[in-house]
C-alpha cells in the first residue's frame, strides 16, 4: 500500500470553499453560534495560511464579543463607558456582537479565499495537463510583477503571495493592492492594442460620432 502510494501521480486539490455567513443567533438575541477556523474557510495548504486565519476568526470574534467597534483592528470608538457598564450591555446584546462580527469579518474571508484561489494554486506540480499548463501562465504572471515592482521601485505592487507576508495588511489590503496592479496592467495592455489597431488598420475608435 505505502509502494502504490508513493508510485502514485496524484491529484487536484479540492476547491477552495467559505461560508458567507458566519453567525445565527435566536429570535431573542440572546443565545447564537458563530463559526471560525475551517468552518467558515476551507482551502489547500498552498498559501500557508490556514492557522493563522483561525486565530484571527478567533481574536476577531472575542473582539466582537466585548463590544469593540471594529473587531478587525481592535479599536474602541466608545472610550466613555467605563469597563462595567460595556460588560453589561455585552451581555444583553449578543445578537449585536454577532452581527458587528458577520459584517465586519465576512469580507475579509471572502478576501482570504481569493488569495487561496490565486496565490500559489499550482506550486504542487498537480500533473492534469490543464494544471502544468496554468502553472506555466501563473509562473509568469509571478515573475512579470517582480520585475515590475523592481523596475518601478515599488510603485506596481509584488504578487499577491508575497504581499500575503506582510503582517501589517490584512487580506483585504492585500487583494486591493493586487487588484489595482491587475487593473493598471489591463489598462495598459487594451491601451497597446488600440494604439496597434489604430496604426494597423486605420481604425479610429475614439472617433466622435457626429
Amino acid at each position: 500500500e505505502w509502494d502504490r502510494f508513493a508510485k502514485a501521480e496524484g491529484t487536484r486539490f479540492p476547491p477552495c470553499q467559505y461560508s458567507p455567513g458566519l453567525a445565527v443567533w435566536d429570535e431573542s438575541g440572546r443565545s447564537g453560534v458563530a463559526l471560525v477556523g475551517d468552518s467558515i474557510h476551507a482551502f489547500s495548504p498552498d498559501i500557508g495560511q490556514g492557522v493563522n486565519a483561525g486565530l484571527m476568526d478567533v481574536v476577531c470574534l472575542d473582539r466582537a464579543l466585548s463590544g469593540l467597534d471594529d473587531v478587525e483592528s481592535g479599536n474602541d470608538n466608545d472610550t466613555t463607558a467605563n469597563d462595567k457598564t460595556k460588560k453589561q450591555t455585552t451581555s444583553t446584546t449578543l445578537e449585536a456582537n454577532l452581527q458587528r462580527y458577520q459584517k465586519q469579518h465576512a469580507p475579509e474571508i471572502a478576501a482570504l479565499i481569493r488569495l487561496a484561489r490565486f496565490g500559489a494554486p499550482y506550486q504542487y506540480k498537480q500533473p492534469h495537463r490543464a494544471d502544468r499548463a496554468l502553472r506555466l501562465v501563473w509562473t509568469a504572471n509571478v515573475a512579470m510583477r517582480l520585475l515590475l515592482n523592481k523596475v518601478t521601485f515599488g510603485v506596481i505592487q509584488p504578487p499577491c503571495i508575497i504581499l500575503s507576508q506582510n503582517e501589517d495588511l490584512t487580506f483585504r489590503q492585500v487583494m486591493r493592492r493586487a487588484d489595482r496592479t491587475t487593473a493598471l496592467l489591463k489598462t495598459i495592455v487594451l491601451a497597446g492594442l488600440t494604439l496597434w489597431a489604430r496604426r494597423r488598420f486605420g481604425l479610429a475608435l475614439f472617433r466622435a460620432l457626429p
